[in-house]
């Protein structure tokens, strides 16, 4: 397998692993830039969770977009373009959590404890 079947392959499936990774990160995040937030009034936990669905939205599109780019055999194709959309399905729900951190972010900041 070349490199770029494998960089294929690998946006193919990049909904799936990327953006639950990225939203694991900014979960933990969450529990502890509020602190932080409250005291220096920068509100990272918001421009980190909005990057985060920045990031889990451009692997969305990666997926969706990357069977196109898989030759071969009729079964391969569709293997690829189901996991896809899969994918892709995925990393639109994790976005749309990470949308919805960012907002409770900017709604609670912090200092409301």
């Amino acid at each position: 397998m070349n490199a770029s079947r494998l960089f294929t392959y690998l946006s193919i499936w990049a909904g799936l692993w990327f953006a639950p990774l990225v939203w694991a990160v900014n979960m933990q995040l969450g529990q502890i830039l509020p602190y932080a937030d409250c005291r220096s009034q920068l509100h990272s936990s918001v421009i980190i969770s909005f990057v985060g669905a920045a990031l889990t939205s451009a692997s969305g599109i990666a997926s969706w977009s990357s069977p196109r780019r898989v030759g071969g055999e009729a079964a391969e194709q569709s293997n690829a373009h189901f996991g896809g959309i899969v994918s892709a399905l995925s990393a639109s729900v994790f976005t749309f959590a990470l949308l919805m951190q960012g907002v409770a972010a900017v709604v609670l900041t912090g200092c409301e404890k």
